[in-house]
């Protein structure tokens, strides 16, 4: 008698949303730490946290692979989906709004991504992206944590984790 394949397929698939579901919302957690709005002048915004948010994913999604990394990418845009509508943008410009969020998102991570990997430029990176272009005394300070974070997540096995470290 074959083995009922649907039910374990499944099985695995709903094991890699969960896992997915915590490490993007771990990612999530990090950038709601205060001292990216308190001391390092992140400006508190819906913005400002979408751009933190942004950047923590992109640092995640540079650690995955395959259909996980696809996993938290989704989550992700659900959730940003969701916080769009819990502000008040209406049902038929919320697919605009995620469609700019993308576009700002894909451009963001790849700046991100060129600048850890070549070690230079993340100052630039993150003025641009995650301070809109405003310098920011402080910029050294959050380019050593996040050079720090992408280490951590290096060394961590992620296709098995279901937390992080992030510090």
């Amino acid at each position: 008698m074959p083995m009922d394949m649907p039910s374990v397929n499944g099985f695995w698939k709903r094991s890699k949303q969960v896992q997915g579901e915590r490490l993007c919302f771990s990612a999530l957690n990090q950038a709601r730490q205060p001292i990216f709005y308190t001391n390092w002048e992140v400006p508190d915004s819906l913005e400002g946290r979408f751009d933190c948010a942004s950047l923590h994913v992109a640092l995640l999604l540079r650690h995955l692979k395959g259909s996980l990394a696809q996993v938290v990418f989704d989550i992700f845009f659900a959730y940003t989906e969701l916080t769009l509508r819990e502000v008040g943008v209406g049902d038929l410009s919320v697919g605009k709004q995620i469609k700019k969020c993308a576009q700002f998102f894909y451009g963001s991570m790849k700046s991100y991504h060129d600048a850890l990997e070549n070690k230079t430029g993340l100052e630039e990176s993150l003025i641009r992206n995650l301070y809109g272009g405003n310098t920011v005394s402080l910029v050294h300070e959050v380019a050593d944590h996040i050079r720090k974070c992408d280490q951590l997540l290096a060394q961590q096995n992620l296709e098995n984790a279901t937390l992080i470290k992030w510090s």
